[in-house]
Formats: structure tokens, C-alpha cells, sequence
């Protein structure tokens, strides 16, 4: 896949690579030794019919050593799971943060539509904020705290996988009511606060709150 194809396709949505300059506000890439959880989550997460999936830790991902070295190598020996999101998808429908960095590794090509959470006007994100970014496979990066992002999106139609590593216990289901101060209103999961665009009703209807203004991206490949 070639970052000017999805720029021709995708024409209202600002597209670069994350190894552009532009990259810097959202996140970096780590050098990273990944190969092995590549082959781990290849053999792991099979490809639904449809849809994506995402579980926040995965046995086989955290075997053989693997949790230790990412703890190690990229959660400077914090607490941290090893999971994965995969699957097929081209919407943005959603954005979240967290109250920590999260790393991905590509083990597809994919693309993530990222925006700041610095750039958020109370709980609402004004439209026009979100940028996409093309994450070639073996890619390991850091996205940071401040960023908002969701699911990958794909660049075949052989869909996406992405590991997805946070601290533990990250995006596990609540266990309280959310609070009703502050930006309570968007706690979705564990250290996950999450807006969803009115067009993904779906969601909405589940009780997200539709501050994702703007168009819904489809990404087209």
C-alpha cells in the first residue's frame, strides 16, 4: 500500500505515515523487536466472518517471555497486558483515551485516525480535528496518552491485526457506576473514555455520548 493511493482515495482526510513529522504531536515509533508477537498473534487471533474484535489480554500473547519483554522493553517494567484488536474495518465511529501511553504493533498494514485531546471543547471534539496515519506491518508504536484513536483501520480486504499493550486492567469492564463529575459522562471501561460520531448509532444507543462531530471516515483503500 502507497501513502499517495490513500491520499487520492481519501481526499477530505489529511493522510501521512508515522514516520512523518506530523506523527510527532500523536506519537512515535520504537524501534522495537516484534516478530515474535507477530507470529504469536497471527496464530492466535483467527479473523472473524466480520466486524472486528478486541480482547485486552491474550494467553498467547503474554507466553514464552512475551509479557516480560514487553514489560520490560516498552512499560519500563510498569504493569501491563498484552492483547490484540482485529478484524475488518474502515469507519472512525469512535475515538478514546487513556490515562497512560498505549503501544501498538502492526502486524498488518492499517491506519490510525488519530486526534488530540488537547483540541476536545469540554466533552465535544469540533470537526475537522482528526488525521489519519498509515502504520506499515512490523511497525511498533507508541501512541501517547493525550491522543484520542479507536479500532485500525484496514488497507485490504484481508482486514487488520494490531496488538494493543496498556497497563493492566486497562479497557476491562467497569465494576462502579460512572462518576458524575468531571468527564465521568465518557467512562466506558476501565481507563477508557470514549466519544462516539452520531452517525454510529449503534453505540449511541448503548449510552456512548455522540461528541465525535463531523464526518464519519470510511477509508477507502
Amino acid at each position: 500500500m502507497k501513502i499517495e493511493t490513500l491520499r487520492e482515495k481519501n481526499p477530505s482526510l489529511p493522510f501521512y505515515t508515522v514516520f512523518d513529522s506530523e506523527f510527532r504531536e500523536y506519537g512515535r515509533v520504537i524501534p522495537f523487536a516484534g516478530e515474535a508477537f507477530e507470529k504469536a498473534c497471527e496464530k492466535a487471533c483467527e479473523m472473524p466472518p466480520s466486524g472486528t474484535v478486541y480482547k485486552p489480554d491474550i494467553p498467547e500473547l503474554e507466553q514464552d517471555g512475551l509479557l516480560e519483554k514487553a514489560c520490560h522493553e516498552l512499560r519500563g517494567d510498569g504493569s501491563c497486558q498484552v492483547g490484540c484488536c482485529w478484524g475488518y474495518n474502515s469507519l472512525l465511529n469512535c475515538l478514546e483515551y487513556h490515562r497512560a501511553s498505549e503501544h501498538n504493533i502492526a502486524v498488518s498494514d492499517l491506519v490510525l485516525l488519530l486526534a488530540k485531546q488537547t483540541e476536545m471543547e469540554g466533552m465535544d471534539l469540533p470537526a475537522g480535528k482528526v488525521k489519519a496515519f498509515f502504520v506499515p506491518k512490523g511497525t511498533t508504536v507508541e501512541v501517547y496518552a493525550t491522543t484520542l484513536h479507536f479500532a485500525p483501520c484496514q488497507v485490504s480486504d484481508d482486514g487488520f491485526r494490531c496488538i494493543v499493550i496498556l497497563p493492566r486492567g486497562t479497557n476491562h469492564p467497569l465494576e462502579k457506576p460512572r462518576p458524575e463529575t468531571g468527564d465521568g459522562r465518557l467512562l466506558w471501561a476501565k481507563d477508557k473514555w470514549l466519544i462516539a460520531n452520531p452517525e454510529n448509532t449503534a453505540t449511541v444507543r448503548k449510552g456512548a455520548y455522540p461528541g465525535l462531530h463531523g464526518e464519519n471516515f470510511n477509508v477507502k483503500y
